[in-house]
């Protein structure tokens, strides 16, 4: 099995299409209408397998991070996909969720497997998928102030502008910032940009602070240009860490049960590996992202079993409910997503069965 790089020419419609699924309401397409029969079984390849699409988000590397990139390497989806006649390729998407979820609708992807905040704007804006499991749980979401900002502590923040990126996780990431300083957005400028325009604010001092993700501004510390005032991981888990997922698109898992059944459990096999050596993860990471060992321990959990679940455990559930509200909250989102009809646990039910009868 290999993974298929697409490429920013091949997807640059679908990123812009993209933008329009996932700001349309709960009629905005689904799977379903797409392809007529997308649940059917496609073409064998040349080795004769049923291809499978899992899709991720990428920044620029094939490491789809976590349990599933661990599945791969160690060939552990081979292992429990191939008897059943199918493959599996893990699919890297620099355009994120706007050009998944356009994958999804036209049924080019089986899977994705990101972050739940965009798996709730997905399922609320019609994108027929079931929850299959949650996969990792952290924040990788840290807050870089300028050198010149004066700023040394959350409360220094009142008065300040601050970058962001507004209809993701950052926003949701900033305003639990100013919620844990004691402040408001009202007491500060947010800006809304991409996190590559905050960085460059940053740089220049147009902007005291930004969001970033973890090592986006390694250079600016180190060139004594900024520090980083907050940092997500170290936060408490209950209001800062936010659920990764895995979903399928509806009409094919429906039809190719024993495939995600057969994926989850690939995945449970590789948390074990994660859980029992987190060390050899954390360098297997590095290597594969591009990441520095350093930056990729820099958003480590503590708690590696809390950190990589491959379940649908109420904490987690509850953390997604969460994001999910926050959502409707800022008009993210404009329909609730009815969780008693998203999740569906037969496929990981069999799969941890099968997984511990086989582990016995």
């Amino acid at each position: 099995m290999k993974s298929k790089k697409i490429t920013a020419a091949v997807f640059g419609l679908v990123l812009t299409l993209g933008l329009v699924v996932t700001g349309c309401g709960s009629n905005g397409g689904s799977g379903d209408s797409a392809k007529a029969d997308s649940g059917s079984k496609k073409e064998a390849n040349a080795d004769g397998y049923q291809v499978v699409n899992i899709g991720f988000p990428s920044a620029g590397y094939e490491w789809a991070e976590g349990a599933l990139a661990v599945a791969e390497e160690k060939g552990y989806l081979d292992e429990y996909l191939n008897p059943l006649g199918y493959d599996a390729d893990l699919i890297p998407f620099t355009g994120a969720a706007p050009a998944i979820h356009e994958a999804l609708v036209s049924g080019d992807l089986d899977y994705a497997y990101y972050a739940g905040f965009a798996g709730i704007m997905a399922k609320s804006n019609g994108i027929d998928t079931k929850l299959l499991a949650v996969t990792s749980f952290g924040s990788v979401w840290q807050l870089a102030v300028s050198a010149d900002s004066g700023i040394t502590s959350l409360e220094d923040l009142k008065g300040k502008t601050i970058s962001y990126q507004r209809g993701a996780t950052p926003q949701m990431y900033v305003l639990k910032v100013l919620e844990e300083a004691g402040l408001s957005a009202d007491d500060v400028q947010l800006v809304n940009s991409t996190i590559p325009e905050g960085l460059s604010s940053l740089s220049t001092g147009a902007v005291d602070a930004a969001v970033v993700t973890y090592g986006q501004a390694d250079t600016l510390v180190e060139q004594g240009k900024a520090s980083i005032l907050h940092k997500g991981v170290d936060a408490d888990a209950d209001t800062f860490y936010e659920p990764s997922v895995l979903t399928g698109r509806t009409d094919f898992v429906s039809k190719n049960a024993d495939v995600s059944s057969a994926i989850i459990e690939a995945m449970l096999k590789a948390r074990d590996d994660i859980i029992s050596d987190p060390e050899a993860f954390y360098e297997l990471s590095s290597e594969k992202s591009g990441r520095t060992l350093e930056q990729v321990k820099s958003v480590a959990v503590s708690d590696i079993e809390l950190a990589y679940p491959v379940s649908l455990d109420e904490r987690y559930i509850t953390s997604l409910k969460n994001i999910e509200q926050f959502e409707l909250d800022n008009d993210i989102i404009t329909s609730q997503v009815d969780f008693d009809s998203w999740i569906d646990s037969s496929y990981l039910d069999k799969a941890v069965q099968d997984y511990q009868g086989n582990t016995k």
